[in-house]
């Protein structure tokens, strides 16, 4: 009889609560006794965030798989130019493994504190609503992830037991019904911003999210088609407000200044011990003191070139974009390397692309690659861009342009001198914003995650259009070299496979459960 592989998720649970010592029969905790307290039930909480900052999660393989299928990144890792680069993976690929099991093991921790905490009453009911709104919020995070990328899961709400483990794909639309009803959950059970633990999420931050749930369930259907639109503004203008640009885009990359900034609607925290992967992953190879970095990521030269191509005195395009840095060579020596654009030859590993800067590593002097810094995928930039889409849709551009006029306005005042780009927008046709709205979060937010989910949320259609086909048909590629790879024109890459281990293991699902084309 198969078993199920998320049946280690209870394991997990056991050892990450159990005492430390080395006793033949080890005593641990019950349940009881973890949830009789605030100070307990956080402890389980904290095992939730530390599955999210996880390096098969957020903190590292999330991005190799999202990055490196959107479309819109390269890597400098060979193996990966020849299956998921190139839309090629397959369901034993470790990446999809890693994030479908890392998904299910903060779902199992999350069912766990709200099947626990739902029943009782504790000393502090304010904070104890409010871990139970932690649980619901990364649960509904973590399931809208998870179907964005695989489509129909399977649906586990409750603690797992070996009667129940071995669950069928529900339908997308059951696994969004899961979802809204937990983001709901959060928003009436969590702090406001003022009252919340700096970098968690407050109530405002599940409305955030809500609202990205109706965009997407809206597609590319119009406002007269669907009513997802109106339920994305009512929820979105909800965060109107509740946080603030800062003024400097720059300061969102520093390291002094880019954890829990007054844009921050929620962040997943590492630090030096238990560090997110960040500089390693987006840091060209070699390019600190310690040579101990990955080069992984880094963006297609089109994200370059048509962000410069628009704004070419945008501020954000220094920060965002990195073309100059210092590569440290075996011999000790050092060796100063400019990449594209300064470098337009193709088929050389560290410079026929730029680098991401947002995430470089700021210090190149230092030995390793741990860093303090928090990765940010949620913050209020996002915010405005989305109402500005909303609106557009619902009544067309005229109340549109404010939203997206203040993240641009924010942009100019980043420039060391006065910049007149990007300038404020006016004067476009409804369809006209809507295809300028879709590219500004790339400029905005390129890197932070959001590039494989809004490219498709529209269909496969605009995904072809505005990724494909503008990858394949720029002129600066060469795809007879290596390191220039084509993609191909398959409608399967709206989704990634099914995990072959989930097929395996589980017997209520089997290979023709598996999503079209793979």
């Amino acid at each position: 009889m198969k078993r199920n592989h998320i049946i280690y998720t209870l394991l997990a649970l056991i050892v990450a609560f159990s005492a430390c010592n080395m006793e033949e029969e080890p005593k641990f905790p019950s349940a009881d006794n973890l949830f009789s307290t605030t100070e307990g039930a956080n402890t389980v909480l904290n095992g939730c965030y530390a599955g999210v900052a996880d390096f098969n999660y957020y903190g590292a393989d999330f991005m190799h798989l999202t990055y490196f299928s959107s479309g819109l990144f390269t890597s400098n890792r060979d193996a990966s130019l020849a299956d998921i680069l190139i839309f090629q993976q397959t369901p034993s690929l470790n990446f999809v493994e890693n994030v479908w099991k890392a998904g299910y093991r903060v779902i199992a921790r999350t069912n766990d504190i709200i099947d626990n905490l739902s029943d009782v009453e504790l000393n502090d009911i304010e904070e104890q609503n409010n871990i139970l709104g932690q649980a619901y919020f990364l649960r509904g995070l973590t399931y809208f992830n998870l179907v964005r990328i695989y489509g129909g899961l399977p649906l586990i709400e409750t603690t797992v037991t070996f009667e129940t483990i071995n669950q069928p794909r529900a339908t997308e639309e059951a696994v969004y019904e899961l979802i809204i009803s937990d983001f709901e959950m959060a928003v009436g059970l969590l702090k406001d911003v003022d009252a919340q633990t700096a970098g968690r999420p407050a109530a405002p931050a599940a409305n955030m999210l809500l609202a990205k749930v109706y965009m997407t369930l809206a597609g590319n259907q119009t406002a007269a088609e669907t009513d997802n639109w109106q339920k994305a503004y009512d929820e979105a203008v909800k965060v109107y407000g509740k946080y603030s640009l800062v003024s400097d885009y720059n300061t969102l990359w520093a390291e002094a200044s880019s954890n829990v900034s007054a844009e921050s609607v929620f962040e997943v925290m590492g630090n030096e011990e238990n560090t997110l992967r960040l500089y390693q992953l987006f840091t060209a190879s070699n390019g600190n003191k310690g040579r101990s970095v990955w080069g992984r990521i880094k963006p297609h030269i089109e994200c370059f070139d048509m962000h410069a191509d628009k704004y070419p005195d945008d501020p954000r395009l220094a920060a965002t974009f990195k073309s100059e840095w210092t590569k440290y060579l075996a011999s000790g020596k050092t060796q100063d390397v400019k990449s594209y654009p300064f470098f337009t030859k193709r088929n050389n590993k560290d410079k026929s692309y730029p680098w991401l800067n947002k995430y470089f590593i700021k210090d190149h002097t230092k030995e390793n690659y741990n860093t303090n810094v928090n990765f940010v995928p949620f913050r209020y930039a996002d915010l405005l861009l989305m109402l500005a889409e909303i609106e557009n849709e619902l009544n067309g551009p005229d109340n549109a342009y404010a939203y997206v006029n203040e993240v641009l306005g924010r942009a100019r005042a980043s420039a060391e001198t006065p910049s007149t780009e990007p300038a404020d927008w006016s004067g476009l046709t409804q369809e006209e914003f809507r295809a300028a709205i879709m590219f500004e979060y790339r400029y905005e937010l390129l890197g932070e995650g959001h590039e494989w989910f809004n490219d498709r949320r529209r269909g496969y259609d605009y995904f072809k259009t505005n990724v494909i086909d503008i990858h394949n048909n720029h002129p600066g590629y060469d795809f007879k070299v290596k390191r220039d790879v084509e993609l191909p024109d398959d409608s399967r890459n709206l989704l990634m496979p099914i995990p072959q281990s989930e097929i395996t293991a589980n017997p209520s699902i089997n290979a023709t459960d598996q999503n079209p084309g793979y």
